[in-house]
C-alpha cells in the first residue's frame, strides 16, 4: 500500500446535514446489528471541521477535551484538507476506506460534517484506523485573536519533511451486518488555530497531532 498522498483522484465531497450525518452516530452500541462470519457491513466516514458535540463515541477516552473554547469564541474562514483514510484487521494490512485522495473545503461559519467515504467492509473486528493528511491550511477571514492582535489570512499546519502526515489511532472497533459503522475525523480546527506563530502563521504538527481526534460509533442505526 502506497503511503503517499499524491497520484489518486482528488474529488471534493459536499457537506451533508447535521440530521442526517448524525442520525447514526446518536445511537448506543447495544441492540444494534450482529457480527457475522463472512457478511459485509457499511463503513462512512466524516470530516468535521469542529467537535460533534452530540457524537457518542464508543471508545470513553476520547471524550476527554484537549483544550477548550474561551465563552463566545467565533472564528471564521474556510477549511482546506486533503486526507486518506484506512482500516485494519488484527494483525493484517491497512485497507483504504477513501477513493484515493480526498480534497476537502468546509466552511468554519457552517461547521457541518462532510461525508468523505462509504464503502462495504468483512464484518468483524479491526484494530486501527490511519488517516493520512497532505494538505491542512485554513484561510482566517475573522475572530482569531492571537496575544491581543488579529490575525487573518492563510494559517498552514507545517507537516513533516515530505509534506504528510500520518496518524494511527488504535481505536479497535467491529464492523456489524445490517448496521453502519461511522468514523468521525474531528478537526477541532478552532482549537489549534489559537495556537498559530503570529509572524510565520504556521501551526506546529505536534499541536495538531495533539488535538485532532478521532471517534468511532460502531454498529449504530
Amino acid at each position: 500500500m502506497s503511503e503517499q498522498l499524491e497520484g489518486r483522484g482528488l474529488r471534493a465531497r459536499h457537506p451533508i446535514g447535521r440530521r442526517t450525518a448524525l442520525a447514526a452516530l446518536a445511537v448506543a452500541l447495544a441492540g444494534c446489528g450482529n457480527v457475522t462470519s463472512g457478511g459485509v457491513g457499511e463503513v462512512e466516514v466524516i470530516l468535521a471541521p469542529d467537535e460533534l458535540t452530540d457524537l457518542v463515541s464508543s471508545t470513553p477516552s476520547l471524550q476527554a477535551s484537549v483544550v477548550s473554547l474561551a465563552p463566545g469564541d467565533s472564528i471564521e474562514g474556510t477549511l482546506r484538507v486533503h486526507v486518506r483514510s484506512f482500516a485494519r484487521r488484527p494483525g493484517g494490512t491497512f485497507e483504504e476506506l477513501t477513493d484515493g485522495v480526498q480534497e476537502i473545503t468546509v466552511s468554519l461559519g457552517e461547521p457541518e460534517p462532510i461525508e468523505i467515504a462509504r464503502r462495504e467492509l468483512s464484518t468483524g473486528r479491526y484494530e486501527a484506523v490511519r488517516t493520512f493528511f497532505g494538505r491542512i491550511e485554513v484561510e482566517v477571514t475573522s475572530g482569531l485573536v492571537v496575544d491581543g492582535v488579529p490575525l487573518d489570512g492563510t494559517v498552514i499546519v507545517d507537516l513533516d519533511a515530505l509534506g504528510t502526515l500520518s496518524v494511527v489511532d488504535f481505536t479497535a472497533f467491529e464492523v456489524w451486518e445490517g448496521a453502519p459503522t461511522v468514523i468521525a475525523l474531528e478537526m477541532q480546527t478552532r482549537l489549534w488555530l489559537r495556537l498559530v506563530d503570529a509572524v510565520t502563521h504556521r501551526v506546529d504538527v505536534t499541536d495538531f497531532r495533539r488535538i485532532f481526534r478521532l471517534r468511532i460509533q460502531q454498529g449504530a442505526t
